[in-house]
Parts: structure tokens; C-alpha cells; sequence
């Protein structure tokens, strides 16, 4: 989206970054002409994101994990670390 010089000068003045403006473009509920993020929003994302974090640790600790697909189905799952076809490289290697 364009800024113009007006939204330059107050993002300087009241010391909001173009990011804080990009979450709110991203977050932000639309009333009207207006992206509205609220600290109700921010507290929900943020909620999110330790959830998400503390899964990525888990998985992280795991060495990665791998899921097998097929058509439509989940078929296995396990630790990435763990795996080792003839021929390749673990992960870790």
C-alpha cells in the first residue's frame, strides 16, 4: 500500500514504526476506513505465538519430525534425527 508524506511524519512524530503499522494492516479488525489492533487482539496473538513457539521447541528438540501422506491420508510420523535411508545423511550429520 502507498504511505503518503502525511502518515510518514505522524508515524515520526508518535514514534510508530512501519511495522507496528504492518501488524496492524496484517492483525487489525476493519471498522470503516480504519485497521483497528486492539490490546485484546495483541494478547490473542501473542497466546498464539508462545503455543506455536513451544511446539516449534518440542519438534526442534525432536531433531525435526516427518509426516508420510498419502492421497488424502496421514499414514506415520516420526523424529527426523532418527531417520537414516542407505545412502543418506541423518539430519544432524
Amino acid at each position: 500500500m502507498h504511505t503518503t508524506t502525511h502518515i510518514d511524519a505522524r508515524m515520526n512524530q508518535r514514534g510508530i514504526r512501519k511495522e507496528l503499522v504492518g501488524l496492524a494492516l496484517d492483525l487489525g479488525r476493519i471498522e470503516g476506513d480504519r485497521y483497528v489492533l486492539d490490546t485484546k487482539t495483541i494478547r490473542a496473538e501473542m497466546c498464539e505465538l508462545r503455543r506455536k513457539l513451544k511446539f516449534l521447541d518440542d519438534a526442534e528438540r525432536k531433531g525435526g519430525v516427518i509426516v508420510v501422506a498419502a492421497s488424502d491420508s496421514l499414514v506415520t510420523t516420526y523424529r527426523a534425527e532418527k531417520f537414516c535411508r542407505p545412502g543418506t545423511k541423518t539430519i544432524n550429520s
